[in-house]
């Protein structure tokens, strides 16, 4: 999933398909730690408005009060389907729960459903008796799901243009998913992959009526799919989730309220905590573009919570009235280096990538820039991971040591350049024609530490490389729209397409506009379970938006490791897989940072941990 630096503060969302940042884990902003999720342009203070009792309580009471969320940049749409940033994902996942969740202790909470298996392979989904859709749609049930799946997520061609679509799929086929009985179904994968219930393919899933679907699946219209209004006004959502939609106000809010049929209040044997949930009674996300305007609102107590960049943990550490949390996140920094048509086509070299690594030095962004909320990185997993290898490593630790500064990047640029018509005139590259070379680097606007980073990796660029870097300044969400989602040009036929971030060969799909570098969307590592990052390194990757080729066997070593029982030959298959993306640098890896996030400290919930907010329905405000 994505993730837009300076937008959600992804543990403290609700439990949603956390992808793209889940895949699309996107996250959009260069610090996540640097975006709020929750934010009001409400004159009274969110935090008191739920604390008027004199009394304090040991537990969740009665609800009451308005928990106040804030983000840097607006939702894309409320139509999940075609949607996988985490803004987007925040908004929808208020009014739907989706299929389980993962606790701290990685154990599956089952939420509309819960999965079994005898052999690792055939896994049975078991729906609640009790969930019912909006709209007169009746009963949710086994049907609903396996028609979403084999006729959108599985349909011909990716008709509907899902963005998850290939995680339905295995080896070029459809997974196999039959209905056991009304509220009962069954996937069989073509292998056994022992971590499936674990994986974002079903863990947060959300479901569409299977009679919202059929208006559409037989004609493949994909346009009124998109612009359906029972969808994008979340009429359908019923009593799936803790609130149902009140409005939405584009680039301003988005305000829910307490859902009063709740089906987990009728589930027994969840704990004390869930009887009454959720305990707010109406829950507000603000937009607020400006960083020091959502750091404003926190201090002010206006919002409940709020993203804290580095630069600024101190000083709420040292804030009377907030309690600052810092959590492990799976979201990775990299340069994304744009290798489609209209990117900078020596980007397709190996050679050529590992040389932008080792301009840069990672350990003084991650000492300075994030004042050590940060470690540098090295390929798409974090050191916390009971996956990370060190073994056979240290030859890719591009940006520290040996392999940081001018020589190491030169030597790699010169031979990935060889035969190519650059070359370095002095100090400077030029290119076939003789002009200098000049790249773009796209930053996210919601953030003071995304842009700071982006000023910073330009000035390596130059000193290190001889390029001159031009910065633009952008939306998270007009980032995905104009310069991540691409097709071919208008009556240009594709072999193949992935969906909407990845519409075809990277010599004929590309984006609206072109681009160089992009450092505004982050990657979910899925440190639970790599194997759901192949999307990010496969050619016909759902979310390969960059255009990347791979050179070794990745997305086969990331099959095997899926399907290996044995956990320390698993380990050593993601070992393999993590030593090539470390040596092909598919993106520049450049931190993994902590997630910083400032409460107002009525709200009791948020842990350090790194599954923190999987609960979110059971916080509360202390009166």
């Amino acid at each position: 999933m994505m993730a837009p630096n300076g937008g959600v503060p992804y543990t403290l969302a609700r439990p949603t398909r956390r992808r793209l940042l889940q895949a699309l884990g996107i996250s959009t902003a260069a610090s996540l730690a640097g975006c709020g999720l929750f934010g009001s342009d409400s004159s009274e203070n969110a935090a008191s408005t739920a604390a008027d009792s004199e009394s304090t309580s040991s537990g969740p009471g009665e609800p009451a009060g308005e928990f106040v969320g804030v983000v840097g940049s607006d939702a894309n749409s409320l139509n999940w389907l075609f949607t996988n940033d985490t803004t987007s994902g925040a908004f929808v996942g208020l009014t739907l729960d989706g299929a389980w969740a993962v606790d701290d202790d990685q154990n599956v909470f089952p939420l509309w459903a819960e999965p079994s298996t005898d052999d690792g392979q055939t896994y049975r989904i078991t729906l609640r008796e009790n969930l019912r859709w909006g709209g007169g749609y009746g009963q949710m049930t086994a049907s609903d799901w396996v028609y979403m799946i084999r006729n959108v997520f599985q349909g011909e061609d990716n008709w509907a243009g899902y963005t998850s679509a290939g995680d339905w799929f295995r080896q070029g086929e459809p997974i196999p998913v039959e209905q056991i009985d009304d509220l009962t179904f069954a996937i069989r994968l073509p292998e056994v992959d022992p971590s499936f219930p674990l994986k974002p393919i079903l863990w947060g899933q959300n479901c569409l009526p299977r009679g919202i679907l059929e208006k559409y699946v037989a004609e493949k219209d994909a346009a009124g799919l998109q612009r359906d209004e029972e969808i994008t006004t979340l009429q359908y959502t019923g009593n799936l989730g803790p609130y149902t939609f009140d409005r939405w106000q584009r680039e301003s809010q988005f305000v829910a309220t307490r859902n009063e049929d709740y089906y987990i209040r009728e589930v027994e044997g969840l704990g004390e905590e869930w009887y009454n949930a959720p305990y707010f009674q109406s829950y507000r996300i603000q937009v607020i573009a400006e960083e020091s305007s959502r750091l404003n609102a926190l201090r002010n107590g206006e919002v409940t919570t709020a993203g804290i960049p580095p630069k600024n943990a101190q000083e709420f550490r040292d804030f009377d009235g907030v309690d600052v949390y810092v959590q492990p996140q799976p979201f990775i920094q990299a340069i994304k280096f744009n290798m489609r048509a209209n990117g900078w086509r020596p980007f397709r070299e190996v050679a050529v990538r590992q040389a932008f690594a080792c301009a840069v030095d990672k350990r003084v962004l991650a000492e300075n820039l994030y004042r050590g909320f940060a470690e540098p990185a090295f390929t798409m997993q974090p050191r916390f991971s009971k996956w990370y290898v060190e073994e056979g490593m240290q030859q890719y630790l591009f940006g520290v040591d040996d392999l940081y500064g001018q020589e190491p990047a030169r030597a790699r640029m010169r031979r990935g350049i060889a035969g190519t018509g650059y070359r370095y005139d002095g100090t400077t590259l030029v290119g076939p024609d003789g002009a200098p070379v000049r790249l773009s680097l796209y930053a996210s606007s919601a953030s003071e530490t995304n842009q700071t980073l982006a000023e910073l990796l330009a000035q390596e660029v130059e000193s290190n490389l001889g390029i001159a870097v031009r910065i633009e300044t952008i939306p998270g969400n007009t980032f995905q729209q104009k310069y991540a989602v691409n097709s071919p040009p208008k009556g240009r036929e594709v072999s193949w397409s992935a969906g909407t971030f990845n519409g075809g060969p990277r010599d004929i799909s590309v984006s609206q506009e072109p681009w160089d570098m992009s450092v505004v969307l982050g990657f979910n590592t899925y440190p639970r379970t790599p194997s759901s990052s192949a999307t990010f390194f496969d050619e016909r990757g759902n979310i390969n938006y960059y255009g990347y080729v791979p050179e070794s066997n990745i997305p086969e070593l990331y099959a095997k490791a899926s399907q290996t029982i044995d956990e320390q030959r698993r380990r050593d298959l993601f070992g393999d897989v993590f030593r090539n993306l470390a040596r092909e640098q598919p993106f520049g890896f450049l931190l993994l940072p902590s997630n910083i996030v400032g409460t107002q400290d009525e709200l009791v919930g948020p842990t350090e941990t790194f599954a923190s907010g999987w609960n979110a329905q059971t916080y509360y405000f202390e009166r």
